[in-house]
């Protein structure tokens, strides 16, 4: 059953594809070849147990997660994140290939095979990486333990006065102690604890239970926390946000930087076709760096800031995978040197990627328009949550894209809701901002002008919506790709690649869904490095 429904999977990939080519004018590009491998169930499936960091009895927790997830991989999906993901990844590989051939003023002999149980895999990277640095294990286990409690929206649901179901999602501890105070909880934020959850959901549902929706959703967000009502697909598309979302292009791009040629980009190496290319990562959590890992993945030099070491990063666990291929340097922008060397880094930067909250760095006189000041020549690739005009300065979370926009309810019902499998409101919008990073990096070659990228979580989140839309129309059509069910040898062998580190050890990081013949093995480009002084 499990080879029928993957392989309905890959035809409805085929369909995607097309859709985003029409979509984004893309012409003259690569299609992939699909595997659907039988294989891949009992691999998958196996392994759950396997390279499991988490220490004691909590590495149950993690295997039970992985558990389910991987079996998720092989069935039928109401919402068709699996198709989104193959094909987003199949255009971004095509791209990656085509910018080579620009640069290199060589012929495109590019052969793209992209593996659907792989592809789905990327929705669930966060449960399978592997992390061998004892230490490390700690700060990891402390930080997924932190998150896991009443407060998480993606496993709890409350049902407020008017009977509707609310969700909160507060990822780090700042935002959660800015909503126990705005709920005026007798309970303090350190002290809601996964060992209480389950006391701590009756008080909340206690709590919850004396709001209007609607009224908790505004001081919710007034707070600046994050938390929504579960709405229906036609609900969320009533709202003014939800029109707004709606009228967004999938990947919008605007002319707002100067045009440059890309001499600094010096000729391309074995890193592959990004390479000579520099990236300013200005991301965090899981959205922003599944971006930039494409891009460091085919060989762009990808500089991620952060405020203090890797070591003792507050939300570890949820990023990990997305340290592939880059370096970090810690810059703490309230010193005025840190300050300087980021405005020096912004010069010297080809690309920006940005998703942090809109206005995060703004008191710090780097706003977009700042730094377009300081970089006029630069690619700026913003991710947000909602709109890029109604609610575009609010925080948000892939759960919270999954619970407003709709798709818990489609992927469930209204009376239960169901979060798809793994963080694919995460994963896939980042992979749509890396393949909208791609499109501008593609016309910087080709005219020099220097173009403004946005996406949102929820546009991502309303094209899962039209994506099954189109699929259950095309249904019984052909696809429109060739699929095989033998994987080439040497290809798609394992789950993880490990590299060494040298801030957290040796780490698994999951592999890729597509390989490319053109491109040299990408798995080169997988190790990373924290303390850098730049690119």
């Amino acid at each position: 059953m499990s080879k029928e429904i993957m392989q309905e999977k890959a035809v409805d990939t085929s369909f995607v594809y097309d859709d985003l080519l029409k979509r984004l004018d893309l012409k003259d590009l690569k299609r992939p070849t699909l595997i659907v491998d039988d294989a891949r169930e009992k691999e998958f499936k196996s392994g759950y147990l396997k390279n499991n960091p988490f220490p004691g009895v909590t590495l149950f927790v993690l295997a039970s997660l992985r558990k389910k997830c991987m079996n998720k991989l092989f069935l039928e999906e109401n919402v068709l994140q699996t198709p989104a993901i193959a094909a987003t990844l199949s255009l971004c590989s095509a791209l990656a290939s085509n910018i080579l051939s620009l640069r290199t003023k060589t012929k495109d002999n590019s052969e793209i095979y992209t593996d659907l149980a792989y592809s789905g895999m990327q929705a669930i990277r966060l449960y399978v990486s592997d992390n061998k640095g004892k230490e490390f294990k700690k700060k990891r286990y402390e930080s997924a333990i932190r998150v896991d409690n009443a407060f998480n929206g993606s496993f709890y649901k409350y049902k407020t006065k008017d009977n509707r179901y609310f969700s909160f999602h507060v990822y780090y501890q700042s935002q959660q102690e800015k909503l126990v105070e705005a709920l005026k909880l007798n309970k303090a934020s350190k002290d809601f604890k996964f060992l209480s959850t389950k006391k701590d959901r009756r008080y909340l549902a206690s709590v919850v239970k004396t709001y209007n929706s609607l009224d908790l959703e505004n001081l919710v967000f007034d707070s600046g926390a994050c938390g929504c009502v579960l709405r229906t697909r036609d609900e969320w598309e009533a709202t003014s946000v939800g029109k707004a979302v709606k009228k967004m292009p999938l990947i919008r791009f605007t002319e707002e930087g100067e045009k440059s040629d890309i001499s600094s980009w010096g000729n391309v190496t074995t890193k592959g076709p990004l390479s000579g290319i520099k990236v300013l990562d200005l991301t965090h959590i899981i959205a922003g760096p599944a971006c930039s890992r494409i891009l460091a993945e085919y060989g762009a030099d990808v500089l991620l800031v952060r405020r203090g070491k890797f070591m003792d990063q507050e939300q570890a666990l949820l990023e990990l995978d997305g340290w592939v291929g880059k370096n970090s340097i810690q810059l703490d922008l309230n010193d005025v040197k840190d300050l300087m060397r980021m405005k020096e880094l912004i010069k010297e930067a080809d690309v920006i990627t940005y998703s942090y909250q809109n206005g995060c760095f703004d008191k710090f006189g780097l706003s977009e328009r700042e730094i377009r000041e300081l970089n006029p020549h630069v690619i700026y690739s913003n991710l947000m949550c909602f709109s890029d005009s109604v609610w575009k300065e609010r925080p948000g979370w892939a759960p919270c894209a999954e619970d407003i926009t709709g798709l818990s309810v489609r992927n469930g019902s209204l009376e239960s809701p169901k979060n798809l499998n793994g963080v694919p409101l995460d994963y896939f919008p980042g992979m749509l901002l890396a393949l909208g990073t791609l499109i501008a990096i593609k016309r910087k070659i080709e005219t020099g002008v220097s173009l403004h990228v946005t996406t949102s979580l929820t546009r991502g989140a309303e094209y899962l919506h039209e994506v099954t839309d189109l699929c259950l129309k095309n249904k019984g059509k052909p696809s429109t790709l060739k699929i095989i069910n033998n994987t080439p040898k040497g290809i798609f062998n394992d789950i993880r690649t490990y590299v060494n580190t040298n801030s957290i050890g040796e780490v698994g990081f999951p592999n890729e869904g597509t390989y490319n013949t053109s491109i040299e093995d990408i798995k080169q480009n997988y190790p990373f490095e924290d303390g850098k002084k730049g690119f």
